[in-house]
């Protein structure tokens, strides 16, 4: 249940972002396609992957620490990064950009202070709850932020666009609707021993 109540926020919010107005010049490829697709589904991996590693070490009576893992995830990927930047090339490229604009290294600052603390919160929810919750609570972010972006930037939004923020809304209502049932059962069991 847990699983449909998250493909039907992703899938909502999948559907909303396709169905904006784009200009005359933006077309959807199917290479686009591709691409939303595939980071569905390295979400919905990620998340599998988080939830084994969080049993395994429950398993070995370790706790996870939020910072462990978020050190861990960024040494593995800055290492990725590298890799793959310098097989195609573009690392001595990019170092030599920073290097004739300076004001870059400030905004790369910038950008990885705001990256750190959003991700402070991001692994303490995986960390503390689950990686659905966590999957969860961005994708509720990112609706809340198309959300406010129509009513205060008075963006068009065509029917498809409603159907799939329903969508995503009927999964977060259905996934509030059952922790809190889910709540009162527990409350219920423990009351009546």
């Amino acid at each position: 249940r847990e699983y449909l109540q998250v493909l039907a926020i992703i899938s909502g919010t999948a559907i909303l972002s396709m169905s904006k107005k784009k200009s005359a010049e933006s077309e959807s490829t199917a290479l686009g396609v591709v691409f939303i697709l595939l980071a569905l589904v390295m979400d919905g991996i990620t998340g599998g992957v988080q939830k084994r590693l969080l049993a395994d070490m429950k398993r070995a009576k370790v706790t996870p620490q939020p910072y462990d893992l978020m050190t861990f995830t960024n040494l593995f990927m800055m290492i990725f990064a590298i890799l793959i930047s310098l097989s195609l090339g573009e690392f001595t490229i990019g170092l030599s950009y920073c290097s004739h604009n300076p004001k870059m290294f400030a905004l790369i600052w910038k950008f990885s202070m705001c990256s750190a603390v959003g991700q402070s919160f991001i692994f303490y929810t995986v960390a503390r709850f689950d990686p659905l919750v966590c999957s969860t609570v961005t994708t509720t972010r990112k609706i809340f932020s198309v959300l406010l972006s129509i009513v205060f930037k008075g963006h068009h939004v065509p029917g498809k666009g409603w159907a799939g923020l329903a969508l995503a809304v009927s999964g977060i209502i259905s996934e509030v609707v059952n922790k809190v049932q889910g709540g009162r059962n527990r409350m219920k069991s423990k009351t009546s021993m």
